[in-house]
């Protein structure tokens, strides 16, 4: 079909896949068959994890999503991580209209389904769709539910219309897995993974292992392994123990602090990816009454030793904040970052100022799938001893964690939020703990709603009026401290030397399309 006004903005290249982190173990079984077949060379890789995967979770920034997202599944683009400039994967090119409203996608016409059924725009309809509703629990929910139509009419041609420009349009190509829509009840129960990716579902034990094989019809070409087994170890010793007997290949998003007995180069590899999107916080309930005065969660942010936590827990590997912004966001501010820098004195007059600290203890709370939120949860606890507010640390099964913020019941809790490299419209109006209406907090205000909805109407996302909007964002963010951000950082994977090859997209989901364990 014609669309009027198009722009030259058409971006074109090669569909070049990134490379995933791969890692060898001693005990990796070997497939000759595979080496004859594809010149590949084979091996099954075991990826060990503390928590399962949760096909809920799936279409949020998870554990699961970072784990399976481009193992299984496709994404429309992929960005250049450095300079987050669009490029092809299975849109092949795209033109956007001069009001921003229009846009055409163009598809690969050799991507296929595990199922053998051929990708069309009617699948990338589905898939919008799927992430614009309300169940999907999308960080990029918003900026899909922007899309009011889709014209499916060619086969490998998607004409979307935009209810207003979408600044971070290309946030939601990079993140929205290419589901199949043959077997949606397959994927939620968990007992089907059907995508485009590199390898296959094979085989799951709920709670146990996952089982993928290597998908020799991948339009980008076969993996080299012969398949991968995502292997669930739930407790956090015994999965690094696991690495360096050679049971288990790679562990991602590892506790830095408890890597240092893998230094032997000859035998480990540990690598921190170079996305900057792991921001853990403290997220604060507001409905409760112990923790509704703002001020009260200002002398808790004060309290907080962020240095500390960098230095212990994260060995150095990023960089303390008050704010959730990497250094690459233009929302990025030097002084608003260090507006909480630890000041006991502060602490306690603040809190003495909202009536002392609560009567009994307060839970924070903290899933048991990450590795390093127990061992913030203790300085956390230590902190707030010293000005005289007592917690109660409580750990949670990952799986039950997400619903358990939903609840009501929940106080104060650790988590890791991302998005504070992408578009600052993509954290604003989606990320779970910040989006306007039904943050995990509980937190309304007219004028963060009114800062927020002005995110909808920027064009040039790096211009005057964009930054004043991110200055005035972020100073609500600080003022009223339901989100208490400590760190940001970025996820460390340990494995063993000889894998080869695993790379990430801007939201860290891993590529092992070229991973080798030999």
């Amino acid at each position: 079909m014609d669309i009027p006004d198009l722009s030259r903005r058409r971006l074109l290249g090669g569909a070049a896949g990134l490379a995933t982190l791969s890692v060898l173990g001693a005990c990796t079984a070997r497939s000759s068959e595979r080496r004859t077949a594809t010149g590949a060379p084979g091996g099954t890789l075991v990826l060990g994890s503390l928590s399962d995967i949760d096909p809920k979770a799936l279409y949020s920034q998870s554990i699961s999503t970072i784990a399976i997202g481009l193992l299984v599944f496709d994404t429309l683009i992929r960005y250049d991580r450095a300079t987050l400039t669009p490029r092809p994967s299975v849109a092949t090119g795209w033109e956007v209209s001069a009001d921003g409203r229009t846009v055409r996608v163009d598809l690969r016409d050799d991507v296929y389904f595990h199922s053998g059924r051929r990708l069309t725009s009617a699948d990338v309809a589905y898939v919008i769709e799927r992430y614009a509703a309300n169940s999907s629990a999308s960080q990029l929910q918003a900026a899909a539910a922007t899309i009011t139509s889709v014209d499916t009419s060619m086969p490998f041609r998607v004409v979307l219309g935009l209810a207003y420009p979408l600044v971070n349009l290309f946030d939601l190509f990079e993140f929205m897995l290419l589901v199949d829509r043959e077997s949606e009840e397959g994927l939620t129960a968990g007992t089907e993974f059907v995508g485009t990716g590199p390898f296959r579902f094979s085989a799951r034990e709920v709670g146990v292992r996952l089982e993928l094989v290597g998908n020799d019809r991948y339009w980008n070409g076969p993996p080299l392994l012969d398949g991968i087994t995502f292997r669930v170890v739930r407790d956090s010793s015994a999965l690094l123990t696991s690495v360096r007997v050679g049971q288990t290949d790679l562990v991602l998003d590892a506790a830095p602090g408890q890597l240092r007995r893998f230094s032997d180069r000859e035998r480990f590899s540990v690598q921190s990816e170079d996305v900057y999107d792991v921001a853990y916080y403290v997220g604060v309930n507001v409905a409760d009454p112990a923790l509704s005065n703002k001020t009260l969660r200002q002398a808790i942010s004060y309290a907080v030793d962020r240095d500390r936590i960098v230095d212990e827990v994260l060995e150095g590997r990023g960089s303390a904040s008050s704010t959730p912004w990497s250094t690459s966001s233009p929302a990025y501010s030097e002084q608003a970052s260090r507006r909480y820098s630890r000041d006991l004195d502060t602490a306690r007059r603040l809190l003495a100022a909202a009536g002392g600290p609560p009567g009994r203890p307060v839970l924070l709370s903290y899933g048991t799938g990450l590795a390093i939120a127990p061992l913030i949860a203790g300085i956390i606890q230590n902190n707030l001893a010293q000005i005289g507010f007592r917690v109660q640390l409580d750990p949670r099964e990952q799986a039950s964690f997400s619903p358990f913020l939903s609840s009501g019941a929940h106080q104060l809790w650790i988590n890791p939020h991302g998005f504070g490299q992408s578009s600052p419209a993509t954290l604003a109006t989606g990320a779970a703990p910040f989006k306007p209406a039904k943050n995990l907090s509980g937190f309304t205000s007219p004028e963060y709603a009114s800062v927020v909805a002005g995110f909808d109407t920027l064009t040039d996302p790096r211009g005057p009026a964009a930054i004043d909007l991110y200055r005035r964002y972020t100073e609500i963010l600080l003022d009223e401290q339901f989100v208490i951000d400590l760190a940001i950082t970025t996820s460390t994977n340990v494995a063993t030397a000889a894998m080869r090859g695993l790379n990430w997209n801007a939201y860290k989901y891993i590529d092992a399309h070229r991973v080798t364990i030999n």
